[in-house]
């Protein structure tokens, strides 16, 4: 007996829409809110609850762990219009 070939049936994928960053930042409403840091501020150290999402607006950061020993290691080098802290939403 042949084997019968079966078709799957076109899909039309839909446009993602563009990601419009106002509108998003609107959304967090009285909970948002926008502060200005010194050179070497520290915004969130390691072991500290995570609880907030940051956005940022202006200017570079750097993102780095520290090991038992003491040695520093860079995560991540975040700029202006990069989010960081979202693990907080994973719970």
């Amino acid at each position: 007996m042949p084997l019968k070939k079966t078709i799957a049936p076109q899909t039309t994928l839909q446009p993602i829409p563009p990601f419009e960053l106002k509108k998003f930042l609107d959304s967090a409403g009285v909970k948002r809110k926008v502060t200005k840091y010194a050179r070497s501020a520290v915004l969130f150290a390691q072991g500290d609850p995570a609880s907030d999402v940051f956005y940022v607006q202006l200017g570079s950061m750097k993102l780095s762990v520290l090991s038992r020993t003491g040695k520093e290691a860079v995560v991540a080098m975040l700029g202006a219009g990069d989010f960081f802290g979202e693990g907080c939403l994973a719970g």
